[in-house]
């Protein structure tokens, strides 16, 4: 979290940047009165320069044509989960309301909701061509007057195309995610990104858990995750396997394969140029009316052999 805000921001964060997640549950009833649910990605608390705020995270594995919406929802209802949390704890204190609060919903004039700052994490390969403001999702209202044009609300989403941070940029970063990022733009070539797990080995070795599911997801390095070995790490008590050994092994199988294969192909090919060795013999016999021969040839292999080199039959 911390190296993606720093990439976006240009800069470190300061010293008293501090997080901590959140529940990001929200039960709603959809337009059939079902009760049903969103969820986030991520959404924590969050404080800069001794500025409290809550932070989401979205990521997106795919372009959204309206992800503008769906980000507006989902801060809709943690906003209004907010509210309801000031209109409980003002309720349980039995407070005070003057002529300037709003008693109905229990909410006073100096009472204020923390902003949510979002952004949204872009794993996919393709462009994000997709609106990236609920205006860009509307009909064109450019022909109304500019003052009926601005009562129409809009709500912006800030992406981060994470396959087209600059490797410079990855490099500097003190997390995990460097090795996510790396393994991103090379995960085109076997060889490359191969040769990339083995110059961080040290890393990949022992890579955590949740690091490789972002990496399954993202690469899709065929069988990659049927070789792995997940153990607990005594130390952070987090799992963690060899990324390295399982490609070892992927490599060593592929090997086995291709050796049963190529002595399959060969033993069918041996079988194939015994029968046309054979049927040559059979002709040659039978033109020079050799019945006797061939009835013993089909017999004995010494004999077979013996008639295939006076034919010089190779």
């Amino acid at each position: 979290i911390r190296s993606v805000l720093e990439y976006y921001l240009g800069e470190k964060l300061p010293e008293d940047w501090a997080w901590e997640e959140i529940k990001g549950f929200y039960p709603v009833n959809n337009s059939k009165g079902k009760l049903t649910y969103r969820q986030r990605d991520f959404i924590g608390k969050a404080c800069v320069r001794r500025t409290h705020f809550l932070l989401g995270l979205e990521n997106q594995d795919k372009i959204n044509l309206i992800f503008p919406w769906r980000l507006l929802e989902m801060d809709c209802l943690a906003y209004g989960r907010e509210l309801e949390t000031i209109s409980e704890e003002n309720g349980r204190n039995r407070r005070f309301y003057g002529k300037n609060d709003d008693f109905l919903y229990r909410y006073g004039k100096e009472d204020r909701i923390k902003p949510i700052l979002n952004l949204t994490l872009y794993w996919g390969k393709e462009n994000w061509d997709a609106p990236l403001a609920l205006r860009e999702m509307m009909e064109d209202i450019s022909r109304l007057p500019l003052k009926l044009q601005q009562l129409a609300g809009d709500y912006k989403i800030h992406v981060i195309h994470m396959r087209r941070i600059p490797e410079k940029a990855f490099q500097e970063m003190d997390s995990d995610l460097r090795y996510v990022l790396g393994l991103m733009k090379r995960s085109g070539s076997p060889k490359k990104y191969k040769e990339y797990i083995q110059e961080n080995k040290e890393f990949f070795s022992r890579i955590p858990g949740n690091v490789f599911d972002v990496i399954d997801v993202c690469t899709n390095i065929k069988d990659i995750r049927g070789h792995l070995n997940f153990e607990i790490n005594q130390e952070s008590q987090e799992e963690e396997a060899d990324m390295c050994k399982a490609l070892d092994e992927i490599q060593k199988n592929a090997e086995q394969k291709g050796i049963r294969k190529e002595i399959k192909q060969g033993k069918k090919e041996g079988i194939q140029e015994g029968i046309s060795k054979m049927n040559t013999l059979i002709q040659r016999l039978l033109a020079d009316g050799k019945q006797e021969e061939l009835a013993q040839a089909a017999a004995d292999a010494l004999f077979r052999k013996k008639l295939f080199a006076e034919y010089h039959i190779e």
